[in-house]
């Protein structure tokens, strides 16, 4: 007999295995034909399909309306309804004031196995020091003109995101940073020094970090284009989607030929860069001119 897969165990990965489910019970149906026959919105099943930061989950009779439309068998309704609970389950981050796409990356983030980052000009957020990300936070949002307390709210969630990923020890995380990123005067010549450091405390830990400088020396490459990119690796749920994040707008892409261009231009990124040893070189030499 084969063994059932266990159910997940995070509320957001959760909410995309159902919304993937979901899209695969309609196979051919006709959109329109479905929403009629469930007496739905067609607003409400693109969304319950969705899965993403823009997705929702169904209420009770909705879903049970949709899997006996589907003639789905009675296991596989307990294993849905199951999905749909712990998708309708509270994230620790929705007592906190953050956008709904930050809290679909939160969520992934902590259920994923495998992190895979770049980033022009900042250092990721999982690696800052909390003056490094007060300051950070505070620039990028004076013109949302966010009160103080707002802004401290968000360093507490980058905190907390933080002290998560340490306490699992889960993903492993390989990030590559422009060289501006540890050049740039973020919050001073004392916070730079603390955040240099901390970089190079991180990248000791090699079986859970990764962490490579693409130096200005390298010229031309794969993502001048674009600013950050993150892809994330989620096994439980078979899931690799990219996120990208911009001032305005963000984006999850998980069609398998966006993921695959973005991990090849994540490869080439990772050629150009500086290895290990060289990466704490750098970093370290100028960490010494934060004085």
């Amino acid at each position: 007999m084969t063994a059932k897969a266990s159910p997940p165990t995070a509320p957001t990965v959760a909410r995309w295995i159902l919304a993937r489910e979901l899209r695969r019970l309609r196979g051919d149906r006709p959109f329109n034909q479905v929403v009629k026959a469930v007496r739905a919105q067609s607003s409400s099943l693109s969304r319950w399909e969705s899965g993403k930061a823009d997705g929702q989950v169904p209420g009770v009779h909705s879903l049970e309306r949709l899997l006996a439309y589907y003639e789905v068998g009675p296991d596989e309704v307990a294993r849905i309804m199951e999905l749909r609970r712990i998708a309708r389950t509270p994230g620790w981050w929705q007592g906190h004031d953050v956008e709904k796409h930050y809290g679909t990356f939160i969520g992934l983030e902590e259920a994923a196995f495998e992190l895979s980052t770049f980033e022009s000009q900042l250092i990721p957020g999982l690696f800052q020091t909390e003056d490094y990300a007060r300051s950070v936070i505070r620039a990028v949002h004076v013109a949302n003109r966010a009160s103080p307390e707002d802004i401290e709210d968000l360093v507490q969630v980058r905190m907390r995101r933080q002290s998560a990923w340490q306490e699992r020890g889960t993903p492993h995380v390989w990030a590559i940073v422009g060289e501006a990123a540890i050049r740039q005067a973020v919050g001073g010549p004392s916070t730079m020094r603390q955040q240099l450091e901390r970089l190079l405390e991180l990248s000791e830990v090699q079986e859970r970090v990764t962490f490579q400088v693409l130096p200005y020396s390298s010229g031309s490459h794969s993502a001048m284009e674009m600013a950050c990119f993150t892809v994330l690796d989620v096994q439980e749920a078979g899931l690799s989607t990219v996120f990208i994040e911009g001032p305005t707008a963000q984006l999850f892409l998980d069609w398998p030929k966006d993921v695959e261009h973005y991990r090849r231009i994540f490869e080439h990124l990772r050629k150009s860069a500086l290895n290990t040893t060289d990466t704490q070189a750098l970093v370290a030499s100028i960490r010494e001119g934060f004085e």
